[in-house]
């Protein structure tokens, strides 16, 4: 007898919904059928089955992508659904949610335009890092479209509108039938040889069929290999193609293409304008400062007598030439007086030297005790001769850097004093404007409301007493912070 392992139903739903969602295949399908119990329930979201002469599954749309249908579904609608497949584990029944929904009627070409839509995304054909940056200012515009279409006139409209100056390069082509597809590669290659600076691939609405060239792989090779970027402006809003992935950039209609490969000329004109104000007020406000700093410099002392201020620097630069010459004086007086000291102190070592050898020959007959005394004697002069010579020489040597220091001082001190004085001339001349500004009029007035006082008005005239003010008469009272509007009830003199 063959044992067989039995499993619960739960178990082998699960286990069918496992293998389902691993499978690459359920997770992006394409079915045409028929629409059956179609359902649209109050919260936007679609159910329904989808039914051939042999076969049926339950189906779901949720809001989010039943709002994007572009028709309103019916029981009876040949379809094309695109979504996924899913176990409903609570019914153990095989379920499609669906992400998009098409009529049919061509339900072999959605399906050939998802396969090379999945194709050519697999590929990096529609990476938005391969999109070519549209240039702002173009020179030269090529335009392929239908000859004598109304997507060509709404182009050739809005490109003489936007930017005159442009020129247009028209490439007329086939965008619909057999040719089509050669005739839009031939001309994106002939815009390259037109040296092009954008090219606006263009066509009017149409079903999937009329907009079928647009998605040939050779149409899209071309476009993803084009050096010069590609606007497309295919169809309505609601018409996709792959060429419009591909492109550098999409448009919803052929004006819309236009208008994304131009700037504005008109706002062009007013921006160019508003710069140029923009410039002239910055020159002239710059003028302005100049000419001020210009008044500043003419009206200054040393500019308006400046004999006069280069005969009182000469003045300050002889006070103290003289100064210094007064310093070398004193410095040459003192290295005479150095030299006298150390003459004076030679000669004074030099007769102690003799008298001490003359006491020395005069000690030879003395006792050897009494030389011993006489000697310590001698020797302690000679120290007290030395410890006063050292200290002349320190104070020689301190006076001579000092005088030294001093020349270098004044000689510092005459370069500051004259950048001190120009500094000063400038400081004044500071002081003087913020004095004349802070006895200005407004300031005046702006520190008494400051300060608590009232400045009242008659129709806009200032009012200094009680006589001016009839009864009745609206008194306009300016406060610091803002104005109060009185009436004059009475009035009466002031007693004096």
């Amino acid at each position: 007898m063959i044992t067989q392992d039995v499993i619960t139903v739960t178990e082998f739903v699960n286990e069918l919904k496992g293998v389902i969602d691993q499978h690459p295949s359920f997770k992006n399908v394409a079915l045409v059928g028929e629409l059956s119990n179609f359902k649209a329930h109050h919260s936007g979201h679609f159910y329904f089955s989808l039914k051939d002469d042999k076969s049926r599954i339950t189906c779901a749309m949720f809001r989010r992508s039943a709002s994007k249908v572009l028709f309103r579904p019916k029981d009876g609608d040949k379809v094309v659904i695109f979504g996924r497949c899913e176990v409903y584990t609570d019914t153990g029944t095989v379920q499609i949610y669906a992400d998009r929904m098409n009529l049919d009627g061509l339900g072999d070409l959605y399906i050939q335009f998802e396969k090379l839509k999945k194709d050519f995304e697999d590929r990096g054909y529609f990476d938005p890092n391969h999109r070519k940056k549209i240039p702002k200012y173009p020179q030269r515009i090529a335009v392929i479209v239908g000859e004598n279409s109304a997507a060509y006139a709404d182009i050739t409209r809005t490109l003489q509108e936007r930017w005159p100056i442009a020129k247009q390069i028209d490439l007329l082509a086939y965008v619909q039938g057999d040719n089509a597809s050669k005739s839009l590669v031939q001309q994106i290659q002939r815009a390259h040889h037109e040296q092009a600076d954008t090219i606006i691939l263009g066509r009017g609405g149409g079903s999937i069929e009329d907009l079928w060239a647009f998605n040939t792989p050779e149409v899209v090779e071309s476009i993803f290999k084009s050096e010069i970027p590609i606007i497309s402006g295919i169809g309505h809003e609601s018409d996709v193609t792959l060429s419009d992935f591909v492109s550098d950039y999409r448009a919803a209609t052929p004006t819309a293409a236009a208008v994304a490969a131009t700037p504005n000329w008109v706002e062009m004109k007013a921006m160019i304008r508003d710069y140029k104000n923009q410039y002239y007020l910055a020159v002239r406000n710059k003028y302005l400062r100049r000419s001020g700093d210009y008044t500043s410099l003419i009206q200054s002392s040393a500019l308006k007598d400046p004999v006069l201020f280069v005969e009182r620097k000469q003045q300050k630069l002889d006070t103290l030439t003289v100064r210094i010459t007064h310093q070398q004086v004193l410095f040459d007086e003192s290295k005479r007086m150095l030299a006298l000291i150390s003459n004076r102190m030679e000669n004074s070592l030099l007769l102690k030297y003799n008298n001490s050898s003359n006491i020395i020959n005069q000690y030879l007959g003395l006792s050897s005790a009494t030389i011993q005394q006489k000697m310590t004697q001698s020797l302690q002069k000679v120290d007290m001769m030395r410890s006063r010579f050292d200290f002349y020489s320190q104070y020689i040597d301190r006076s001579i850097k000092q005088n030294q220091g001093m020349i270098q001082q004044y000689d510092e001190r005459f370069y500051s004093i004259m950048e001190r004085g120009l500094n000063l001339k400038k400081e004044r001349l500071n002081d003087i404007l913020k004095s004349l500004k802070y006895r200005s009029p407004l300031d005046v007035i702006q520190r008494n409301l400051n300060q608590g006082y009232i400045i009242p008005r008659v129709n806009d005239i200032h009012v200094v007493n009680a006589e001016s003010v009839n009864v009745d008469d609206r008194i306009q009272l300016e406060f610091r912070d803002g104005f109060v509007l009185t009436q004059v009830i009475s009035k009466e003199p002031k007693d004096e």
